[in-house]
């Protein structure tokens, strides 16, 4: 029996998981890049996604063609993998760019593509930090890769920043934050670094800067993108105003979107489902018909902690009128004595309306908001 599915608009997520190379920090899946393996990959893309059309015919408000390096792939095949959907005509699509990736050829190619949004993995602009991070672009580049962008009217660009890293320190970091700005991006994303244990850079775990050091680096960056006119509206993301992630913003406030690709996880209420981390198991999935190979239906109680998970990340928090009006009960109800606690120790502002964490409080975002909801 096929599932009834709401009609309101969705989002979109595209995983394309091969890579030029594979960058030292980096523990997510990916697939080392050749040309014949992504086209067969974009094959299955597209039957998965003729799959999913045969269940949800709602209209896309966001696409995100996210990695892996998503610029590997061709002009063309971008406009195979949408055809046939329903986009909306103001739907904000993204597609993240590697920048060594940005030429002339690309962006003439690429602007034959609805996508409208780039996102630049930029992560520093510090030739050190760069050669660390195993990122092969040089900083005196990037000036006229984004004047290139700017020429073909990509007016909406995010610049992906990482900082935490080893012998990093303010002015390091200040250093970086200036060159950026003269870039003029509409939007920037900052990341601590992390390293996991399946990185090839875990052994330099040891030499990062404390957890002292790497909150000052936080709230510097706050403090002085704030001060430049971005608006802090998520915990790791800012934007000028009119320029803030549509696409991210769905995650946020744990609204619908798919995902197709492997390893790709989705969200259609109340069923959250991952596809398969290895290209083999991800096509057997789509040849068999499967939509949701991996999913969870999620109680209730679980819905509403993985709203108040993403929400609390968000500047703004969580409108108490909106949670009563989606899961009708009062939020205080369920978690009015945590939240006291959490607001005695100066982590969490409660108001009328609203409750969002305090600048204190987000940089330890993932304790507070454990403490609240496990």
């Amino acid at each position: 029996m096929e599932q009834d599915f709401p009609s309101s608009p969705l989002g979109l997520y595209i995983h394309i998981p091969f890579c030029l190379s594979r960058c030292g920090y980096c523990s997510f899946f990916s697939v080392p890049y050749r040309n014949s393996v992504l086209n067969e990959y974009v094959d299955y893309l597209e039957k998965e996604k003729f799959l999913f059309l045969n269940q949800l015919n709602r209209p896309l408000a966001t696409i995100y063609f996210g990695g892996g390096t998503p610029s590997l792939l061709k002009a063309e095949q971008i406009r195979h993998i949408l055809s046939g959907l329903n986009i909306l005509p103001e739907a904000e699509i993204t597609l993240e760019i590697n920048p060594l990736q940005i030429t002339q050829t690309y962006l003439q190619a690429l602007k034959t593509t609805p996508i409208n949004r780039l996102s630049i993995g930029l992560q520093s602009m510090n030739q050190e930090e760069l050669n660390f991070l195993e990122r092969h672009h040089k900083p005196e580049q990037i000036q006229d890769k984004i004047a290139l962008c700017r020429q073909f009217d990509y007016e909406n660009l995010s610049l992906d920043l990482i900082y935490g890293l080893p012998n990093s320190s303010l002015q390091t970091l200040q250093g970086t934050v200036e060159k950026y700005l003269e870039l003029k991006p509409e939007h920037i994303s900052c990341y601590l670094l992390t390293l996991d244990a399946d990185c090839k850079l875990a052994k330099e775990k040891n030499n990062l800067p404390n957890e002292e050091i790497q909150a000052e680096q936080y709230a510097f960056l706050c403090n002085y993108l704030e001060k430049e006119g971005y608006i802090h509206y998520e915990i790791s993301n800012f934007a000028l105003p009119g320029y803030t992630s549509q696409h991210n913003l769905r995650y946020w406030h744990n609204d619908d979107y798919l995902a197709l690709g492997a390893s790709s996880a989705g969200w259609i209420s109340p069923i959250r489902y991952q596809n398969p981390a290895d290209l083999n198991f991800y096509y057997q999935s789509v040849k068999i018909g499967e939509t949701f190979p991996q999913k969870e239906e999620l109680s209730q109680q679980r819905i509403i902690q993985d709203y108040l998970m993403m929400g609390l990340r968000l500047k703004e928090g969580i409108d108490l009128d909106e949670f009563y009006n989606r899961f009708q009960v009062k939020l205080t109800e369920l978690y009015g004595e945590r939240i006291f606690k959490l607001q005695q120790i100066g982590m969490l502002n409660l108001t009328e309306h609203n409750l969002a964490l305090t600048e204190k409080a987000l940089f330890v975002s993932n304790s507070v908001i454990g403490d609240l909801i496990l």
